[in-house]
This record gives structure tokens, sequence and C-alpha cells, in this order.
């Protein structure tokens, strides 16, 4: 019977949806009413029947179960009603504090901000691994010229280094070159074949500046330059955070922000008689 008529439903719903000018009812559960045109559309690939079906049952069970909730916690309604209104007016709050900010924060931080927020803070960053700033290249055992590489990947020279990426871009696997950012020396380690041996038991004694290094596996050869290093425990470098003190300095901001925001509204309210202490 019910199948009869969703088919019923459906067939009347791709008919007549552009001429009906009344809304037709598809199911009730006490006073509430699902119409046809609150039917989702139909996804591509699924019985219409089963899906429709299914919606209605969905449909149903919510206001059911809602209507039990109503009758047996009618004691702790008031107690949800003043939790929604709390939730609503920190929803709105949010909003407008989100509009302030979009509207109102600059956030554009020189770099003489964040020099002197790291030179005033320095004991703050301190780092908790060793990093590395090297030259990387993982290239296959027959790429053409592996001498070239060989010969190059451990150089200053900007020249070199710009025909060594011209011929990285074509034959290396993965690769960095230059003037690159500090990377984490446990992560970075990881990528090479030779992690889990006695040579990275002590990792300190391999991190020295301009120290090369070549490994092989039976597929790849790795070619490593350490330009530079810094050990755990000791000072990060300026560039290595100040990607996090800008968002530090940005957080600030906003707090100040939306703290003017706040003294500013008390100060209107007290001037218009919209606020009043009474003591």
């Amino acid at each position: 019977m019910l199948r009869i008529k969703l088919i019923t439903i459906i067939l009347f719903f791709v008919c007549c949806q552009n001429t009906q000018t009344e809304r037709s009812v598809v199911s009730r559960v006490f006073d509430n009413y699902l119409y046809l045109d609150e039917l989702p559309d139909l996804p591509e690939s699924v019985d219409s029947l089963i899906f429709i079906q299914n919606y209605i049952n969905q449909w149903a069970t919510k206001k059911l179960l809602l209507n039990k909730a109503e009758f047996n916690l009618d004691k702790e309604s008031k107690l949800i009603d003043s939790l929604v209104k709390l939730y609503q007016e920190s929803l709105l709050i949010h909003y407008y504090k989100e509009a302030v900010i979009q509207n109102y924060l600059d956030t554009i931080i020189s770099d003489s901000l964040v020099f002197d927020y790291y030179n005033q803070n320095m004991d703050n960053f301190t780092l908790q691994e060793d990093i590395v700033k090297l030259n990387y290249i993982k290239i296959k055992h027959v790429a053409p010229n592996l001498d070239f590489v060989s010969e190059n990947f451990k150089s200053f020279d900007l020249e070199q280094l710009d025909e060594l990426e011209e011929y990285c871009l074509q034959f290396a696997e993965r690769f960095f070159l230059g003037d690159v950012d500090w990377v984490s020396w446990s992560d970075f380690s990881k990528k090479l074949p030779i992690y889990d041996s006695h040579i990275f038991e002590k990792q300190r004694v391999i991190l020295k500046k301009n120290k090369t290094m070549e490994f092989s596996d039976s597929i790849y050869k790795y070619f490593v330059f350490i330009e530079d290093f810094k050990l755990k425990g000791t000072s990060s470098p300026l560039e290595y955070v100040s990607s996090l003190i800008q968002k530090i300095l940005i957080n600030k901001r906003k707090k100040e922000l939306i703290n003017t925001i706040e003294q500013k509204l008390i100060e209107e309210a007290f001037s218009n008689n919209n606020f009043e202490i009474y003591e």
C-alpha cells in the first residue's frame, strides 16, 4: 500500500510540479506536515522509491522523537530554552566580532615588528629539535651525467645552482637547492636510505656546516649538502619562527581591537543613558 502511494507521489511530482497551485501533503506526524515541495532532489543512480521512503521515515522519526522529548522533558524545557537563547547570543556576538575583525584589523606585520618581538622574547623560541638548511637531490641511477650533480650540489654559486636546478627539473625525483627554508633534521633524515643504520645513532656528529653526504639504494642516489644547522636547546633562527611570530602579533592585535570596541560600547552606552549601574 505504501509503495503504491509513493509511486503516486513520484508521478505527481514529475508531472505536476510546475502546474500545482496548492501544496500537496506527503506525510503527517501529529500537527506536522511534510509537503511534496520539501522533498529533496533525487540523486542519480538511486532507487527513487527507496530514497523517498527513507527520507519520509527519517522526517517522521525526528518529529516523533521531538514530540516525546517535549512531553517527557517538560520540566527541563525552561532550561533548554535558556541554553538555546544563550547559544544564540554567543553566536551573534561571535559573528559580530568576526565582522569587526575582518573590517578593521590591520594584518600587515612589518619585518621590524617581527624582529623586535623575536629579540624581546628569544627565550620563548628555544628549538625543540635539530634543524638544518641543506641542498638535497634524490635521483635515479640511470639519470644522465650524475657527475655533474656530484660536482655542483654543494655549490654556493647561484649560476651553477640555476643550471643544476634546470637539470633536476628534468631528471630528479625530488630536490631543493639554494636559499631554502630550515627543516627538521629528524623528519628529513627519514627520507634517506640509511636512517636506521649506525650512522644516524649519533646524529649530532653528522651535523656540521658545509658537510656533504652521498647515499645509494637499489634505485636512487641521494646527494645531501648541509649548509647550516641549529641544535635542539638553542635559540631558533628568526626565519624559522617568523611566521609564528606574525600569527602571535596578529592575535594580539585582535584582542586589542576587540577590547577597544568593547570599551567604546560601554562609554557610548553610558553617555546615551543606555547603561546604568545602580547602587
